[in-house]
């Protein structure tokens, strides 16, 4: 199992032990007998890691935002992204769009099996095929490898509870998500892709960009390929933008 998935099960696994803890706590205090308590406690336990499972990606995607749109551009993308999966046996995940003139992208998962990546249309309309082809190879990656989940599943649980407290928020997410995460997925992708050109040229008109994301969730700020900062003074990057691609240069 991948350090994601472990990090994945390990999230469930808390938020079952707490749930369950409340009720067993609860039912004690009311006088319920312990054997009652125990059973009541499993159960919950039980229930609330396997709704949280099911549920996060969900809820990341409806606080995201995007459409299922399938413009002639949109069709384009679309096209890249099952050739991508259908030549490397991979699971192919929803593509939604959302309205926006920066060009960036994410992806959220439950599992491989059940995935989305959102994509902005300044991505759809600004970059070149070879581009979109890096962009979306990334975004697969980070599905394939488990990030994608962990990444919802961190956004859901930490960062969308949190969203007025952005200090401890920001200090949280960057305890809890593995440093390095998009570079490695980025060494993944050129693999995937054979092509590094591609993701590199992607990157640097990335990282040229003004534009940002209007008005997303904070849940989901550190899930974009190119995270946007909106103001923020010290934003969850791990590592930058300049980072990646004089890493990516070099192959």
């Amino acid at each position: 199992m991948s350090s994601s998935r472990s990090r994945c099960m390990a999230a469930l696994g808390l938020v079952g032990v707490l749930a369950g803890a409340a009720v067993l706590a609860i039912a004690l205090l009311v006088g319920v007998p312990w054997p009652a308590a125990a059973v009541a406690a499993a159960a919950v336990a039980a229930f609330a890691a396997a709704s949280l499972r099911l549920s996060a990606w969900r809820l990341m995607l409806r606080l995201v935002g995007g459409t299922t749109s399938t413009g002639p551009e949109e069709q384009v993308v679309a096209n890249v992204l099952e050739g991508l999966c259908l030549s490397h046996g991979l699971p192919a995940p929803e593509l939604r769009v959302i309205q926006s003139g920066a060009i960036n992208a994410l992806a959220a998962a439950r599992t491989p099996d059940h995935a989305a990546i959102v994509i902005t249309t300044g991505a759809v309309e600004q970059l070149e095929r070879i581009e979109l082809e890096g962009l979306l190879a990334h975004h697969l990656c980070r599905i394939r490898r488990g990030d994608a989940a962990f990444e919802t599943l961190t956004g859901v649980l930490v960062a969308w509870p949190l969203a007025a407290a952005g200090w401890l928020r920001r200090r949280l997410m960057s305890r809890v998500l593995p440093p390095g995460r998009s570079l490695e997925a980025d060494f993944d992708a050129v693999a995937l892709t054979r092509y590094p050109p591609g993701l590199l040229s992607a990157l640097m008109t990335l990282s040229r960009q003004t534009a940002r994301v209007p008005s997303p969730t904070v849940a989901a700020l550190h899930m974009w390929i190119d995270e946007p900062d909106w103001g923020i003074t010290d934003p969850i990057r791990h590592p930058r933008l300049d980072t990646r691609t004089a890493a990516l240069s070099e192959l």
